[in-house]
């Protein structure tokens, strides 16, 4: 579910029921269903938004957000053990694997920051969370970071440090109907999606409704117009392999999460062969997805993008 969604709920707690408790799965190893990132509110009548691994954890922990609304507590630390045989806290699977939650009871003076992170969401204005025993705050970000962090000190306490506002983006250079199959995808999965093509006349560009942006430009410029980040990732499916290997050529020195080109492995070595003699070093050809996607024998445009996704999902979670 989208974070968004989430912080919506818990404002709307706020609003009117004046309370909510939110957990947060701060650190999770091994094969633990939550991992870190997870978020899941719970109202006071056991109404959830979002997730902290569910199953037979999950009811175990609503049941733990609850008890704080009765014992007026402000925050709770559990870390469960998957594993029946541990001698810690047992969460109820057997998956194996640690998971640690933070749970925080929220009230109304937690609504200015609640929607200070909702605006940051909203705005993709980068903002930094922090949980801790005394509850939650939102600061500027300072520093950017890319992925969550998790303290646990000798006397107890700890610290729990998420960002926010930075928002994953795919740039799909290739407007035709793979393009506009990936993007619907790729909305759907909640990134943020921006469509090149080198034409101004494709209808498979008007009839893309979800694009957050579609720009017109020379293959040879979209290079301008992503920025190096690990939040950035790159997709080249042109009409051609011109298109292909001009789009790669421009793109190919960023400092991006991903950059993937669809073709044969014929297509994708004739590209290749001709940048190099261009100048590219093998090493940058080399953090290439080609030919794109997982392998999943797929063939319609709509396939395509299911595997070229799966991949992108699969970069993106992994640590």
């Amino acid at each position: 579910m989208n974070k968004l969604d989430i912080w919506k709920f818990v404002k709307n707690e706020l609003e009117n029921a004046g309370e909510v408790t939110i957990l947060v799965v701060a650190d999770s190893s091994e094969s633990s269903p939550g991992r870190q990132g997870f978020l899941m509110a719970v109202n006071s009548t056991g109404e959830i938004k979002g997730t902290v691994g569910g199953g037979v954890l999950e009811f175990k922990m609503i049941r733990e957000a609850q008890a704080l609304f009765e014992k007026r507590q402000r925050s709770e630390l559990k870390t469960l053990h998957h594993d029946p045989d541990s001698e810690g806290e047992k969460s109820g699977l057997v998956c194996g694997g640690t998971q640690t939650i933070i749970l925080i009871l929220l009230n109304k003076d937690d609504l200015p920051k609640v929607t200070e992170i909702i605006d940051a969401y909203k705005d993709a204005s980068p903002k930094l969370i922090i949980i801790d025993q005394e509850g939650l705050s939102v600061t500027e970000a300072a520093e950017l970071k890319y992925s969550a962090e998790f303290e646990i000190f000798e006397n107890g306490e700890f610290k729990y440090f998420e960002p926010i506002g930075i928002k994953e983006t795919v740039y799909i250079v290739g407007g035709g109907h793979v393009g506009l199959a990936l993007s619907r995808l790729m909305k759907f999965l909640n990134f943020r999606v921006v469509v090149f093509d080198h034409r101004n006349d494709v209808f498979t560009m008007e009839q893309n409704e979800v694009a957050d942006n579609k720009i017109i430009t020379a293959y040879e410029n979209v290079g301008r117009f992503i920025p190096e980040s690990e939040y950035s990732y790159v997709v080249i499916v042109t009409a051609a392999h011109v298109g292909d290997k001009t789009a790669l050529k421009s793109v190919i020195n960023k400092k991006v999460k991903y950059i993937g080109t669809m073709g044969s492995k014929r297509k994708i070595k004739m590209i290749f062969d001709a940048l190099k003699k261009e100048g590219v070093e093998e090493q940058l050809l080399e953090k290439v997805h080609s030919p794109i996607g997982l392998d999943i024998a797929s063939e319609t445009p709509e396939e395509i993008a299911v595997s070229i996704a799966a991949e992108i999902i699969k970069v993106k979670n992994q640590k």
